[in-house]
């Protein structure tokens, strides 16, 4: 039970959220009529309501009642420039008033793909969707088509969006809606190379191995050291195809994505999110005779593909400007350089918090490039948490092996833990991407970052008050 002053605390700090966000409140009341949960993205649910966003610029959400968020969600990843970024808003404003959509092939959709197969080291040739759900689905398809074989492998606690041969899980139960038939044809494994290897032996069954290059849930559980380049060596020895899922990480830590700063070249690629600037999108790059079963030239293995918005111009055109920028020689030193130097600031300030609160091994701050991750441990006594977030230092990398570790950082934040620290923080104007991390923009400020860890600092205080924290 929990205690009376606790009880008060959560109290007072949700009728602060109450008694400033009355508008949203209200728009919270009309969606539960018409949208189940009164969402329209299982992870943008909040208690008792997340905040209705009216408009969005560079670094910074405004709520319809006028509050100012330091925003790390996005665009769900998207955003790498930041909110409204001029080069991209102008390419979209210009767009529109030729049209968004001719019902036809036009210069821009060539433009992009030979912008994705010049940043990308895998892809040689391009198809577009309007998703990056759509992107892993086709992938898949893909992959079954040019191998004749049936059944997938993909790894546990990772995410490839929300279709069917996704929803499976290790239980290899099919979950409410798939058809069973689905299921057992998704094979579900730890991520260990080992695991693949006796799955792999002597079977003929598998064709394709997918992952998100970076870890599971952008990153949250990253991958063991050395796993990309022995997968990609184990799938050519047993002829499987090699998806990479880089959906978020594409385009994220640098310009070619994972693949390149990993040196490992998968067979197709999975990209959405920042390839179109933000704007829906997605596509799947690789191998020319993989992309090319999407050909009539493919015979009895031709793959029908439609999509009413696939490339459509105004995608187009923010595509095209993002990876422009993106693909600019000075990248490296003027997009890439300063976002990781915020982002460590940022990790490195949230950490402190931690230590300064007394909260050693109950919580910390990790992440690769741009991306950070929040993990609240309270109560652990078991697992020796680094203190710097450095969780493949040579002295914890053998812990990362154990479940009970792999669980915790892709749980990262336990409930109603999480909910309360997202009321901290929207009362402190800071949002962080599902409450437990988020990325870093090119519009993110110095005094950004800052603000930000003063408002992280104010929430742990608030959660130590109440005794959700305990140092």
């Amino acid at each position: 039970m929990l205690k009376e002053t606790q009880l008060e605390q959560d109290y007072a700090a949700q009728e602060q959220f109450l008694a400033a966000n009355p508008t949203s409140l209200g728009l919270h009341e009309e969606a539960l009529k018409v949208l189940p949960d009164g969402v329209t993205h299982s992870g943008r649910r909040g208690e008792p309501t997340g905040v209705y966003i009216d408009h969005a610029t560079g670094a910074y959400k405004f709520d319809v009642d006028g509050h100012r968020y330091i925003d790390y969600w996005m665009g769900h990843g998207s955003l790498l420039f930041g909110h409204a970024h001029p080069v991209i808003a102008q390419a979209a404003i210009d767009q529109i008033s030729k049209g968004t959509h001719y019902g036809g092939n036009h210069a821009g959709e060539i433009r992009w793909a030979e912008l994705i197969c010049k940043l990308i080291p895998s892809a040689q040739k391009v198809r577009f969707f309007s998703s990056g759900t759509e992107a892993t689905m086709m992938a898949m398809r893909l992959a079954r088509a040019s191998t004749g074989k049936q059944k997938i492998i993909k790894f546990g606690l990772r995410f490839h969006g929300w279709h069917d041969y996704n929803a499976v899980s290790e239980t290899g139960v099919a979950p409410s809606g798939v058809p069973q038939a689905v299921a057992d044809n998704v094979i579900v494994l730890p991520a260990e190379i080992e695991a693949v290897e006796q799955q792999l032996e002597g079977a003929h069954d598998v064709a394709a191995i997918i992952l998100e290059a970076d870890g599971a849930s952008w990153g949250t559980l990253p991958n063991p050291p050395g796993f990309l380049a022995r997968l990609r060596e184990v799938a050519t020895e047993k002829e499987v195809v090699l998806i990479f899922d880089e959906i978020v990480s594409g385009f994220r830590y640098g310009p070619g994505g994972v693949q390149a700063l990993e040196g490992v070249t998968p067979d197709l690629t999975c990209l959405a999110k920042i390839v179109a600037g933000g704007f829906p999108g997605g596509a799947v790059a690789g191998r020319a005779d993989l992309i090319d079963l999407l050909s009539i030239k493919a015979g009895n293995r031709y793959i029908v593909h439609h999509g009413t918005f696939n490339a459509n111009p105004l995608s187009a055109a923010t595509g095209i400007a993002a990876l422009s920028m993106i693909a600019a020689p000075d990248a490296p030193e003027k997009i890439y350089g300063p976002i990781e130097e915020k982002a460590t600031q940022l990790r490195t300030g949230f950490n402190k918090v931690f230590q300064e609160a007394g909260l050693n091994g109950q919580g910390f701050c990790y992440g690769r490039g741009s991306v950070f991750h929040v993990c609240f441990d309270p109560g652990n006594r078991q697992i020796a948490w680094p203190l710097d977030g450095d969780i493949y230092a040579p002295a914890f990398r053998e812990n990362m092996a154990d479940p009970e570790v792999q669980a915790r950082l892709k749980r990262g934040i336990p409930e109603p833990l999480k909910t309360q620290l997202r009321l901290e923080l929207d009362n402190h104007g800071v949002q962080l991407m599902s409450g437990m991390g988020g990325f870093v923009s090119v519009a993110h400020t110095t005094t950004d970052i800052e603000e930000t860890i003063e408002a992280f600092a104010g929430a742990v205080a608030g959660l130590q008050k109440s005794g959700w924290l305990k140092g």
